[in-house]
């Protein structure tokens, strides 16, 4: 068969370069195993030849020595000239001793010279034999390949279903995206141990629910909802039962993406030049089986122009006249939730959250309706944020949305107005923090103490922090 042959012809694991020979395998060519071990075994064949020579002759004192001129050559001493036999050749004469060249010699010499260049070309001649040989099994070679390659990737498949639950998906002929208990297949395999992933419904179409404008906390999970449900389109229409309880799915042509942050300093480009050059690439690509993924578009420019380029962005996809592409839009632009109320096809929806105390938890859930608080705040102090300074912007926040509301209710048509009155900021708050901190350790103190959840404490764990802070004081 061609396997046994390749197996016979060819060593293990050949050598990248078919140039540096040891490609083909030892005792499948006469010749070529003579001439390894020629190479291999020169030494001892010159030793073999002057020790069979020297019993021959009598001449204990015979040498075989080397030069550029003629070769190997047998070297004999004055002393035992008159033994040297009338077959071997006299080659030169010096003072003391006398050099002579023998057919066995000359034979041997050349093998050896000869020996490293050949083995190349015959190794070459082999292998080309083999592949001359191995074209007529290209087509079954290939497809067999092929084949095999196809078994894989649908046992891959079957196996990665198994083990995480996957469901199988029904893909049709319709518009509609409509995925139930959707999850994101990479990061509900990171989880830690005991961690469960929060699945999502998600659905869409061209008719009542285009475009989904997704608001929320920083880090609640919108980047994740956007990415697992391209995912499961796109592990779907490959052949792939999809991590979610059901999936129906109409077939999707291109799915878009502007997510993330980059920027091109070799070509000059920010990275809002970036985010404008690929979104003007999707808004001139689209169909009406698109699938759009936009997250935070127009963050990386002032309020005000982010808002205006989101909400035209808004407008164009679900009102353009020619297509009408399904939308996942993350934002943290709360105003564009306004959207809603003035096109029937978008639709406001929010990760959720809970306030418990001065705690947020992310709940994960995509649930309708609009967010108004981004947690930015909560967030920074999670980053461990000096306290002074997360303190401060909170005090900061809350005078910049009193003068929102108080700015709102001046407007003729009861809308808050977005703009940050920054200069009316009071510095007050700054000024006590001063004083108030003059003791350090009564400072270190209250933000240790601030920091504490009781409730997830157990009793050893606040013994050991009221030692830790007795420990504070006394330092201090």
């Amino acid at each position: 068969t061609l396997k046994d042959q390749i197996g016979l012809q060819v060593v293990e694991d050949p050598p990248v370069n078919l140039t540096k020979g040891g490609v083909i395998a030892d005792g499948f060519h006469e010749e070529l195993d003579d001439l390894r071990t020629t190479v291999a075994n020169s030494k001892d064949l010159l030793l073999e030849i002057q020790q069979s020579e020297s019993a021959r002759t009598g001449i204990t004192s015979l040498k075989i020595g080397f030069n550029n001129v003629f070769g190997y050559y047998l070297e004999v001493t004055n002393k035992y000239k008159d033994q040297v036999p009338p077959e071997w050749t006299r080659k030169q004469t010096l003072t003391n001793a006398e050099r002579y060249i023998t057919d066995e010699l000359k034979k041997l010499e050349s093998k050896i010279l000869g020996a490293e260049e050949r083995i190349l070309a015959l190794e070459e001649q082999l292998f080309e034999q083999l592949v001359f040989t191995i074209a007529d099994y290209i087509q079954p070679v290939q497809l067999n390949g092929s084949l095999l390659a196809q078994l894989d990737c649908l046992l891959s498949f079957a196996t990665i279903a198994e083990k995480n639950k996957y469901c199988r998906p029904v893909i049709n002929n319709g518009f509609a995206i409509n995925i139930k208990g959707g999850r994101h297949p990479v990061i509900e395999q990171q989880l830690e141990l005991g961690e469960a992933y929060v699945p999502n419904d998600v659905y869409l179409d061209n008719e009542n629910q285009q475009i989904l404008m997704i608001t929320g906390p920083n880090m609640a999970g919108k980047s994740a909802l956007l990415r697992q449900t391209a995912l499961i389109c796109l592990m779907a229409q490959m052949g792939s039962f999809v991590p979610a309880d059901s999936a129906e799915l109409g077939w999707v042509d291109k799915v878009f993406t502007r997510v993330g942050a980059s920027d091109n300093i070799s070509s000059g480009e920010s990275t809002f030049m970036v985010e404008m050059n690929e979104t003007a690439s999707i808004m001139n690509n689209v169909s009406d089986r698109s699938l759009i993924l936009l997250d935070e578009i127009g963050s990386g420019t002032s309020t005000y122009d982010g808002i205006s380029i989101a909400w035209s962005i808004a407008e164009f996809l679900h009102s353009n006249g020619e297509s009408r592409p399904k939308t996942l839009f993350a934002t943290h632009y709360h105003e564009l939730n306004e959207l809603a109320n003035k096109f029937n096809r978008i639709k406001n929806y929010n990760i959720s959250t809970r306030e418990v105390g001065q705690k947020v938890i992310f709940l994960r859930k995509l649930v309708p309706g609009g967010s108004k608080h981004s947690f930015g705040i909560h967030v920074a102090k999670m980053a461990g944020m000096p306290r002074s300074i997360v303190e401060r912007a909170a005090h900061i926040l809350s005078q910049l949305e009193q003068k929102s509301i108080d700015n709102g209710m001046e407007n003729e048509e009861g809308i808050s107005s977005a703009k940050a009155d920054t200069a009316a900021i009071s510095t007050e708050s700054l000024q006590l923090s001063i004083f108030e901190t003059v003791d350090p350790t009564a400072g270190r103190l209250r933000e240790e103490i601030l920091d504490l959840d009781i409730n997830a404490m157990t009793p050893i764990e606040c013994m050991l922090k009221l030692n830790e802070l007795k420990t504070i004081l006394e330092e201090g």
